[in-house]
Order: structure tokens, then C-alpha cells, then sequence
């Protein structure tokens, strides 16, 4: 298994998954708009386990988009990012 290996700023403003796409291993920081508007239409049934791993694909859908549109992840997913994979 390829990780990447990039540095991400640890804070309280920034929420960290751990995703493969294409292959590889990244860890992909989001801010807290990202992850108010990733997890926002959650099916409210779901219990923790499903709308987490939910999450995770919403997650990886952003980071997928972002390496095939730009120059790479940037350090941290903000809301411009994530806004077509709510």
C-alpha cells in the first residue's frame, strides 16, 4: 500500500480522514464548513458506524475530484471543495 506522506496541521478547526483514492493513501483535513456541509443531509436513521463510513465516501468523492481537477489536495478541504459531493 502507497501512503502519501503529507503534513497536516493539527488543530481544533480541522477534522482529519485517512482515504485511498486512485491507489493511494491520503489524509485529507476539512474544515468545519466542509464537514457541516458534508454531513448536513445525513439520513438521521443511520446509526454512528453507517453514517461515518457515508462520510468517508462523501470524503474521498471531494479528495478524488480535487486530484483530478487541480494540482493536488490542498492542506485543508474548505466548503468550495466539497460543494458538489453534499
Amino acid at each position: 500500500m502507497n501512503v502519501t506522506q503529507r503534513e497536516v496541521t493539527e488543530s481544533s478547526t480541522c477534522t482529519v480522514f485517512t482515504v485511498k483514492v486512485g491507489g493511494q493513501v491520503h489524509r485529507c483535513a476539512l474544515s468545519q464548513e466542509a464537514l457541516y456541509m458534508l454531513s448536513q443531509r445525513l439520513d438521521p436513521r443511520l446509526d454512528r458506524i453507517d453514517a461515518y463510513i457515508v462520510l468517508k465516501r462523501r470524503v474521498a468523492s471531494a479528495a478524488s475530484a480535487c486530484l483530478r481537477n487541480e494540482m493536488g489536495l490542498p492542506s485543508v478541504l474548505q466548503a468550495c471543495h466539497v460543494a458538489d459531493h453534499v
